[in-house]
């Protein structure tokens, strides 16, 4: 099995050219370098088009929360090092492959929506079918239904800094060890957030089911964004937003859309979205 990307593009019959295999490996790597940059300033391409709505069931919705840090946010990367400002950093963020940019990985948000979603006051036994719905079954459950959300990263167009840490003893508030050093994007950076909620397979009480997912949503994503943070080290209050978003859109399958300027108006406009589709076949 071949691992290496570019060696994937050629088939065995090539060997043969010697030389000129290199020089195609070359151009293809500048081709790639080409879009990598270009990516990195129209990060929009890695993103649904409200337009492909239409392609989706009924009660589909696409939401895009467009955010500032309120705290810090940082993550950790497989990597043990990172240049930031000129020095090392032992705890570099995580980036994206291509482009190179800080990202919050779509992995990292379904992980911190779903820790969130478990601290919604809701009945017990209501919100954990509502979660498994959501969220689709545990890997040790023996089901293959995927769940109705599905994730995007969030690209930092800005620069990580470094950022440094003391932790403290909780008895004495003194040093427990020395400082630690972490590559943050800090206060006032700003993201975008995307969701998509794909109501699959279709219930005998459908609507009133769509209608249920989407407060539960919008619950959760207010205790995510706003009270719990979606970064590591959020017990520190990292990860959380300003209430005030920079954009917050809501679109269906005939894209329209609907805006809202911060999360606790997001539950109202879902619902009053829904009320105004038509009803459809599929």
């Amino acid at each position: 099995m071949i691992h290496d990307y570019y060696l994937s593009k050629f088939n065995c019959k090539k060997v043969e050219k010697g030389n000129d295999i290199i020089k195609e490996l070359a151009v293809e790597k500048r081709n790639i370098k080409k879009l990598a940059n270009e990516h990195k300033t129209n990060t929009e391409v890695f993103y649904p088009s409200p337009a492909n709505l239409n392609r989706l069931p009924r009660g589909s919705f696409l939401i895009k929360i467009s955010f500032t840090l309120k705290k810090p946010y940082t993550s950790k990367d497989d990597g043990e090092f990172h240049i930031v400002n000129e020095k090392m950093t032992e705890n570099p963020i995580v980036r994206d492959t291509l482009t190179g940019l800080p990202i919050v990985r779509s992995s990292t948000w379904k992980g911190h929506l779903k820790f969130a979603a478990g601290k919604v006051k809701w009945e017990e036994n209501e919100k954990r079918k509502i979660i498994k719905r959501l969220f689709g079954p545990e890997p040790t459950e023996d089901e293959a239904l995927k769940g109705r959300l599905y994730f995007f990263p969030t690209f930092f167009k800005d620069k990580a800094k470094e950022y440094v840490i003391t932790p403290l003893k909780r008895d004495t508030r003194t040093p427990a060890k020395g400082p630690i050093s972490l590559e943050v994007m800090k206060p006032g950076k700003k993201g975008d957030f995307y969701l998509l909620y794909v109501p699959y397979p279709r219930s005998e009480n459908f609507k009133d089911e769509i209608k249920e997912d989407l407060k539960f949503i919008a619950e959760a994503l207010k205790l995510m964004f706003y009270t719990y943070g979606f970064s590591a080290k959020k017990t520190s209050g990292f990860g959380v937003v300003k209430r005030q978003l920079n954009e917050g859109k809501i679109w269906t399958r005939t894209s329209e859309f609907q805006s809202f300027s911060n999360l606790h108006e997001l539950s109202e406009k879902l619902l009053k979205t829904l009320d105004g589709m038509k009803d459809e076949r599929h």
